[in-house]
């Protein structure tokens, strides 16, 4: 493993709890295989867990003080004009872990391993793909 990894432990939030019916991870654009993997491979570049590369992607939550509104209205889904959404528990029993890092609402949801089928069962287990009510253009 190259030694100029980040260890993301240092940006996990910790006590953080996320009901598995009510609580919904919201993931934006990209939807496809290919974007998920370029996104999962930026972040086991940068990162890693446990002396490993961190194999993940971002979503948010919708944790304490953060609703689906809020989150697609928010600065890091704001300028996507699509999203998915999906209960925790859809995740979880697809064989997915959430972990609760840097500021909320944001989650890094870690795939099992680093390959197309990952990506097409976390496409699968988010679901049906939404238009964002609360796009913006993003700023040049």
């Amino acid at each position: 493993m190259p030694k100029d990894l980040t260890r993301i432990e240092a940006f996990v939030r910790v006590g953080e709890v996320l009901d598995h019916a009510s609580h919904l991870v919201l993931r934006g654009w990209p939807l496809t295989v290919e974007g998920l993997l370029h996104n999962a491979d930026a972040t086991r570049r940068r990162y890693s867990a446990g002396g490993h590369p961190f194999v993940a992607v971002s979503a948010e939550a919708t944790v304490d003080g953060w609703d689906v509104d809020s989150i697609l209205a928010g600065p890091r889904l704001r300028t996507r004009r699509t999203y998915a959404a999906a209960p925790v528990g859809s995740l979880l029993d697809a064989g997915f872990e959430l972990l609760a890092t840097f500021a909320a609402p944001h989650y890094s949801v870690i795939l099992p391993s680093y390959t197309r089928d990952s990506a097409q069962r976390l496409i699968k287990a988010l679901g049906e793909v939404r238009p964002n009510p609360h796009h913006v253009r993003r700023e040049q």
